[in-house]
């Protein structure tokens, strides 16, 4: 006999939410790394990622492509969580801004490339950048451990890195942008594996 209790709808609703956020994450990491890779002359170091979905480059149509889909995805995802999770979340006006920030953020940025209009693409990649961070560290409210620490470590590492791009000279603008979108990157993999595994 089937169980289709309300709570047995909100955890289906969260692991829906993890696989959904860890699909987006999967074609992130996937396209952006080809991006990288076919990209002629592409520096790790000193080029920015939206680089490569700046108007005329040889990897704008990937690059943003993914980047909507990556954002689309965690938009969803992260809609569905916060609608129907199975995780006691406190506060969740404060949880609904710090988790739908960054991918309506990342839409932005897929949609406004750095050479079409610099301040809204800034903004949008900021969006990513600082509620990103503050996400992750969010999560030690209603996650456990080991996880939840994890959360706080990856969190801190993404917003500390932040000052970075003050100072790119000692690590490289291209470096500076990794060390804050990548810590966030890896939460946002292994929170969805946390809920699918709640779910």
């Amino acid at each position: 006999m089937v169980d289709r209790s309300p709570a047995t709808k909100f955890r289906s609703g969260t692991g829906t939410a993890g696989a959904l956020l860890l699909l987006a994450g999967t074609v992130n990491i996937i396209f952006n790394t080809v991006s990288e890779g076919t990209y002629p002359g592409y520096n790790l170091g000193t080029n920015a990622l939206s680089d490569m979905g700046a108007i005329g480059s040889p990897t704008s149509l990937l690059w943003n492509g993914q980047l909507l889909i990556t954002g689309v995805l965690s938009f969803l995802g992260i809609t569905l969580f916060l609608r129907s999770s199975a995780l006691r979340i406190p506060n969740p006006r404060i949880a609904w801004v710090l988790y739908i920030m960054p991918p309506l953020g990342t839409i932005v940025v897929s949609l406004v490339p750095e050479n079409s209009i610099l301040a809204i693409h800034a903004i949008g990649a900021f969006m990513v950048f600082i509620f990103g961070g503050l996400g992750s560290i969010y999560a030690y409210r209603f996650t456990k451990p080991p996880f939840k620490y994890l959360s706080v470590l990856l969190g801190a590492v993404s917003l500390l890195a932040l000052a970075f791009f003050g100072i790119p000279s000692v690590v490289g603008f291209g470096v500076a942008e990794r060390l804050v979108v990548y810590p966030f990157n890896i939460w946002a993999i292994s929170f969805a594996g946390y809920l699918m595994s709640s779910g």
